[in-house]
């Protein structure tokens, strides 16, 4: 039997898996390759141009570089797989269509044409149901690392990895903790435009590195560190629909985690220590009063989003 065939569109040109699997952006890496670990069942194709024999059309995070060429592309792809009776799937990983930027015309233009919608968290999901009244589902990101155990050893090492994007909510944290973490080193692992801008805005005595990312030098630099930190803003509107996957990821490493409160991560409360508490400076001091925590977040939460586990969820969707 022909197996269908599912096209993602992605912004760029992907001519393996593997440059896939390293791609920075968390919404291509654990989203769109994670969904073609199924390829038993399904062919599958990835980048700008939907190739004719799609059956399932993917929209993936269009970003905003070339907004206007890349949008009419896309959407023209997009109406002509309506027409062929493709099914055509909205990745919907950021909140567009109510931050009102470069790339909310394009979101709002496609919802006419889309079969139904997929979001990483629950949140997302309720966000986007006030603009679209079709079938949305969730898939989460899964993680892309294996589960390390907990390690005694202290470093006095913090991590602190993720996109470009979240730098001034590091930054911010800097401003109103550094008197916590002036004995830490603060090891960083984001972009080349991340690097920069934190190196332009930093204005504390922090010793800090910084390392691009790739997932080799993630796992390398993360084997160093004592606790992870992903302060955020939960009022940002940008963030309230976002993923738990740097949450999820870090309680994979086996660290002790201190992060804000995002909507996505208030069901995994028990796991990890509120960046707004009163206590946050004993939970930097003494690591060990995490250990329980992570040790059960390993057994308990953190097999639910293994690729495996995750790409089972991109199936049933694709089986609609």
């Amino acid at each position: 039997m022909i197996k269908k065939h599912i096209h993602w569109l992605l912004p760029g040109q992907y001519n393996d898996l593997k440059s896939l699997e390293q791609n920075l952006f968390a919404s291509i890496r654990l989203r769109s390759f994670v969904s073609s670990l199924n390829n038993n069942f399904y062919t599958f194709s990835f980048g700008e141009n939907m190739p004719l024999n799609t059956s399932i059309l993917v929209i993936g995070k269009i970003g905003s570089f070339d907004i206007e060429k890349r949008g009419v592309n896309w959407l023209n792809q997009i109406k002509m797989a309506h027409f062929s009776e493709c099914k055509i799937i909205l990745d919907y990983t950021d909140n567009h269509i109510m931050l009102n930027n470069p790339m909310t015309l394009f979101y709002k233009s496609i919802l006419p044409f889309i079969t139904y919608a997929v979001t990483p968290s629950e949140q997302m999901s309720l966000i986007l149901s006030n603009f679209w009244k079709g079938s949305i589902y969730t898939i989460q990101d899964s993680i892309d690392i294996g589960i390390v155990k907990w390690n005694d050893y202290e470093s006095k090492s913090l991590l602190w990895f993720g996109h470009s994007t979240n730098i001034q909510f590091l930054l911010n944290f800097l401003q109103k903790y550094h008197s916590k973490i002036s004995d830490y080193t603060l090891k960083i692992i984001t972009n080349q435009d991340g690097i920069n801008y934190f190196t332009k805005n930093n204005n504390t005595d922090i010793h800090v590195t910084t390392k691009l990312w790739s997932l080799d030098t993630f796992i390398n630099e993360s084997s160093t560190c004592d606790i992870c930190i992903i302060p955020s803003d939960k009022e940002n509107l940008k963030k309230q629909g976002a993923g738990h996957n740097r949450l999820i990821t870090s309680l994979a490493l086996g660290f002790p985690t201190i992060a804000t409160m995002l909507p996505s991560y208030e069901p995994f409360k028990d796991y990890f220590f509120d960046l707004d508490s009163l206590e946050l400076s004993s939970a930097l001091t003494n690591r060990k009063m995490f250990k329980r925590k992570v040790i059960l977040a390993q057994k308990k939460i953190v097999p639910l989003f293994l690729p495996k586990v995750i790409s089972r969820k991109w199936l049933k969707v694709f089986n609609i």
